[in-house]
């Protein structure tokens, strides 16, 4: 829930200017506050000021599509937030989930998750939810085509080091599976259960190994395989999302785009579910928001 707020505010922050210009001159400041001081919350003051106009502009895409966008944006987020607005947007949603898909793919994506989880809630009313590249920012094909390429980067030498954290009895097979797989698929359940991924798991746990990226590449790329069935990845974005905002830019991306990825393709892949509110409203961490 935290990713899909904060994905809905930095999409609203982003289109604000543009909206901005189809309200009201009077609007606009009320606009600005409500976006970047309240993140979206309407109070019931807001409604009477700002509700009118907001659901205007979202039942016009061909005015300005993107100022449309960012007023249903709005509108969502204020339902999600449990704020003062009380339309179920089922009839914007009803009329106008083609258009959606229009705009581009981080601010749809953003839009669609939250339409999915409100409606889990029963925030709003959908009578066809929306599903598969609808709330994906980024082509699967592409994106495991640059993590792979992030797992393959591991060396011959990379390697070796890699399975010296196996008993010595076993890393000769390790290391044989461990080539196959990333000459393969890079899916590592497809070698078996423990081979290469027992030397994997443990150095992707790792942060200051040299084959971290690569071994992080190679469990995210699983759960893809997998809809993160085993929930690996999930647990270690909870203890190591700060690891990877500090790799370089050249992995970082790839490697927060793959969990995106995760988020999107399953509603229930929650990070945090756990952790107390206080604590995660202090503590966790949010994926960035893809800029459109």
């Amino acid at each position: 829930m935290l990713q899909i707020l904060s994905d809905l505010q930095s999409a609203a922050v982003a289109g604000c200017s543009e909206l901005a210009l189809q309200l009201s001159p009077r609007l606009r400041e009320d606009l600005k506050r409500l976006v970047f001081d309240q993140e979206c919350r309407m109070s019931t003051a807001d409604v009477e000021a700002l509700h009118a106009e907001l659901m205007m502009v979202a039942s016009m895409p061909n005015q300005n599509h993107p100022a449309f966008m960012t007023a249903t944006i709005i509108l969502l987020a204020d339902r999600l937030n449990y704020g003062a607005g009380e339309d179920d947007l089922f009839w914007n949603w009803s009329a106008f989930r083609d258009r959606f898909r229009e705009a581009p793919s981080p601010v749809r994506a953003a839009l669609m998750n939250g339409f999915r989880r409100a409606d889990t809630l029963g925030l709003v009313k959908l009578d066809q939810l929306p599903k598969g590249t609808d709330l994906r920012t980024y082509d699967e094909t592409d994106l495991t085509r640059l993590l792979k390429i992030i797992a393959r980067s591991m060396t011959e030498d990379m390697r070796d080091v890699v399975c010296t954290l196996a008993p010595q009895e076993t890393r000769e097979v390790h290391r044989k599976a461990l080539d196959n797989c990333l000459k393969g698929s890079c899916i590592l359940s497809e070698f078996g259960g423990w081979f290469p991924s027992e030397v994997i798991e443990r150095v992707s746990l790792d942060p200051v190994h040299p084959s971290y990226a690569a071994a992080t590449a190679l469990m995210i790329l699983d759960a893809i395989a997998t809809r993160d069935c085993t929930g690996k990845m999930a647990l270690r974005y909870e203890k190591q999302a700060d690891d990877y905002i500090l790799l370089p830019t050249e992995l970082r991306i790839p490697l927060l785009a793959g969990l995106r990825h995760l988020h999107e393709m399953e509603a229930d892949w929650e990070p945090y579910a756990d952790w107390p509110v206080e604590q995660r409203l202090d503590k966790a961490i949010v994926m960035p928001f893809a800029k459109p």
